[in-house]
């Protein structure tokens, strides 16, 4: 599924500090990662890529009265980027090619993992999908775009058993890409103390008030 915006959009996203397009994310997916806790709708699949395009459709402060050529769009299949490990689908992002319609300059941003880091409290991070391993395709990437921003996301609770291990994976992990930005934000919320992510059923849910980091990584290509 996708819907097209005016490139005046990407444009502005593109020209915020890699930081704060980090924040950003954040800010506008954690709702959402919190209602999915509570009511378990991201276990249906069609309803997390409406999630996850609306989320991006947020983060881009996109306008539905401005439509054009910037593809907005949700779905495993909707960009297919070869990566060396296998197939890699971005799971939502934002598009559009250079010279396409007489636009100068290309963007391409995409969030990878955003479905399972919306479906999950302990979604591994995962150094192989932040960016594509054969230089050949960066490459192209680039030419064919110009400017490429990959992300990954994680909302960890803290309450999770491997919560302190991903934790110290990740930091590890992370050390191997010196050009990558991380935002970091400590967050708390009321979540199910129990079966989350489950189809939110007839009994009452108890809430508890639950410590969640939230962790943005990004890559300018």
């Amino acid at each position: 599924m996708t819907t097209g915006y005016d490139v005046k959009f990407a444009k502005a996203f593109f020209d915020l500090p890699i930081e704060a397009r980090l924040t950003k994310i954040i800010d506008n997916s954690f709702p959402d990662w919190v209602n999915n806790c509570n009511t378990g709708v991201s276990l249906i699949y069609a309803n997390a890529c409406k999630m996850l395009e609306a989320v991006t459709e947020k983060v881009l402060e996109v306008n539905e009265d401005q439509l054009g050529d910037f593809e907005v769009f949700a779905s495993s299949t909707a960009r297919e980027v070869e990566t060396g490990y296998d197939l890699y689908n971005p799971d939502t992002g934002a598009h559009v090619l250079a010279g396409t319609n007489g636009v100068a300059e290309g963007y391409f941003y995409y969030l990878e993992t955003g479905i399972r880091c919306m479906s999950s409290d302990n979604a591994k991070f995962e150094p192989r999908w932040l960016v594509p391993e054969d230089p050949a395709l960066v490459a192209d990437l680039v030419k064919s775009y110009q400017r490429v921003f990959a992300v990954q996301l994680r909302f960890w609770a803290q309450d999770a058993e491997d919560y302190q291990s991903l934790y110290d994976t990740f930091k590890e992990q992370i050390k191997e890409f010196p050009k990558v930005s991380v935002v970091e934000k400590q967050l708390s919320t009321s979540l199910r103390s129990k079966l989350r992510f489950r189809p939110k059923r007839k009994e009452k849910i108890d809430l508890v008030e639950t410590p969640v980091t939230a962790i943005a990584i990004g890559l300018e290509l």
